[in-house]
This record gives structure tokens, sequence and C-alpha cells, in this order.
């Protein structure tokens, strides 16, 4: 890999009296693309010396893949944030779309400074730092969603981005369509444990709330492995590949879903205008209820989970040898829990 990002670069830049890359490393975590870090110095005609911090994020081959989404479409929309925003995001400098440099499609963006430690900020040095992350936390996804689709996704692309059927003309629209994708998914996954995936998509019908004012540009993750900070400031907001147009609460019942799984309160430590419901509120006006949060627990952590279901569903069946598939049963296995107290299971035996 090293030795492809020297050739590409050498292309890139022919002028250049030298190309030297550093630090060349695999980041851990992640489950849909391949990600690496390096530095690229590149010595212009001029005698100028420019450093490039990189993330190298490439395609998986196909037969891993858990997501199928587009290096396009997340370089436009990493750009567009950059250039029509004030969320920090990394610019996407290289595409290699067609995967002729890499192999596979790929993308070369900024590497942001600041931690994504968050122990740092739960009991560690950076405890006093907790309250001033986490409402800027809030206020950047408010800001992402106070941003005109249009003015993100002129092509229409992220509004049906893995191309499954979902209709983002109207909010009730987009809710309709993600519940039927929901219940006809359910048949081609084979893996599921318990029974209580098939009771959250087919619950979900009977728990729909009134559509948000507005459909929104969602990142998709948001939640606390995919932001970094440093200095009491959010410094970045990363992995946005599963960027979509969808219901702005989806991003809140994620970001709460994925907090009770770390044990990592970070809606709790905002405390502006009662807290982070009522802060997210007051900037964007879309009012967001604890009802609301509930349904979309449900609802983004079974549209996260129909391709990971499948895929650990593939593993399990002899066609593929992706150990990261397994490994992807921890998440939906500590989800299991949770949705259950949502659904209303009974307690087991002994517990109160």
């Amino acid at each position: 890999m090293e030795e492809q990002l020297h050739r590409y670069f050498r292309a890139q830049f022919p002028a250049a009296r030298s190309v030297d890359i550093r630090s060349f490393r695999v980041i851990a975590g992640g489950y849909s693309r391949e990600t690496f870090a390096c530095d690229a110095l590149v010595e212009h005609d001029t005698g100028r010396v420019e450093e490039l911090r990189l993330i190298l994020r490439r395609d998986p081959p196909p037969d891993s893949a858990i997501l199928d989404t587009s290096r396009l479409v997340e370089h436009r929309l990493l750009n567009r944030l950059a250039a029509e925003t004030a969320i920090p995001v990394p610019r996407s400098l290289f595409l290699d779309e067609a995967g002729l440099a890499f192999e596979r499609p790929a993308m070369l963006i900024e590497r942001l400074p600041g931690k994504s430690d968050l122990s740092q900020l739960f009991g560690g040095v950076d405890s006093d730092q907790l309250e001033s992350v986490a409402t800027e936390l809030c206020e950047q996804l408010a800001s992402l969603h106070n941003t005109p689709v249009e003015l993100l996704d002129p092509e229409g692309a992220l509004r049906d981005p893995r191309g499954v059927g979902i209709d983002a003309s109207s909010g009730q629209a987009y809710l309709d369509s993600m519940l039927a994708y929901f219940a006809r998914s359910y048949a081609d996954l084979a893996f599921d444990t318990l029974p209580v995936y098939y009771d959250a998509f087919t619950s979900l019908r009977n728990r729909v709330p009134a559509p948000a004012p507005r459909l929104v540009v969602c990142h998709g993750d948001f939640q606390a492995s995919n932001f970094l900070y440093a200095d009491g400031r959010v410094t970045g907001v990363i992995d946005w590949e599963n960027a979509h147009v969808g219901d702005p609460r989806e991003e809140i019942g994620w970001l709460y879903h994925m907090q009770l799984i770390m044990q990592l309160d970070i809606m709790g430590a905002v405390k502006a205008d009662g807290g982070f419901l009522g802060h997210y509120s007051k900037l964007t006006g879309i009012p967001v209820t604890m009802e609301d949060v509930r349904f979309f627990q449900l609802f983004t952590a079974s549209a996260l989970a129909i391709p990971i279901l499948a895929a650990v569903g593939r593993r399990l069946a002899g066609k593929g040898t992706e150990f990261l598939h397994v490994y992807m049963q921890q998440p939906l296995v500590a989800s299991m829990g949770i949705f259950a107290a949502i659904l209303g299971y009974p307690p087991a035996e002994g517990e109160a």
C-alpha cells in the first residue's frame, strides 16, 4: 500500500522534486471501509515542502462489504460541508473513484486533529471539558439539520443511497417506505438469534410519530465513536459514508441508543435549554420528545441492523471468511436487551 501511495502522489505532482510517504499505519475501528493513516511530504519544484496529513479510506472486497456506499458521493458531501457549513469535517483531497490506483474505490481525506478516546471525557483527564464538548456536538448536529438538503445534495444522490426503494419526497413517504423496507428485508436475513428484530420491524408501524417538519441530510452514524475533540471543542465529525436524506430525529435516536451500549452519556452532559433535546429543538425548530427518541432508537438500529445481520448470516453460512462479520454480533447482541425493554418484553424470572 505504501508503494501504491508513493506512485499515486508522484502522478498527482509530476513536477515535484520528491515525494515521501511516512508513518503509514492501519487505523482500527469502523466496519465497512478499510482505513489507513499516513503523512505525505511533497517537495515541489520551487523547493517548497508541503506536508499532507491524510486518511485513506478504501472500499473492502465486494464479497465482504457490509454497506454498499459510494466514495464519489461521500467525496462530494465532505467538500460541500466544508465549503457551506461551519461543521468541522475533513476535506476530501483526492478521489480514486474507479480504484485504478488503489485496486478498489478509495479517497484520501484530511486527518483532523483531536482525540477520539472518550474515556478521557468521562472521569479522565478531560472530564472538565465534557459539557462544552457535548453541547457543541449538539450544536453541530443542529447546524447540519439546518442546512438545506439542496445545498448539500443537488444531485439527489442521498435520497436513496443504498438503492432500496426509499421515497424521500416527504416526511411521511420516507417513514412509510423505510418501514416497508424493514419488513421485506427480514425474510432475507437468515440470521436473528432471537425474534426481537422481527418484533421491532413489525411493531414500529404501530408507533409511528407525526412526520418531522422537514427532511434533512443525516450523518447516518452520529454517535460517540465518530467525532474528535480537543480543548473543549469538537474538532471533527467523521465517517460520513452512511449519510442520507432522512428524518432528523433518527440521528438523536441512534446517538441515544449507542450511548446506552457504550455507557457514555453524551446527551446527559448538555445543560443548555434544559438538556440535549431542548437545546437541539431551540436551534432547529424541530420538536423531539423522549417517545420520539425511543421510536427512532428502534428505527435507526433496524436500518443499520439489516446489512449487518445479512453480512453475519453470510459469514456463518460459510460464504465468507471475514472475522469482522462475526465481530459485528457484539453490538447486535448488546441491542437486544434495549430492544426488549422498549418492546415491553416481560422480565426474566427473578428480575424486577
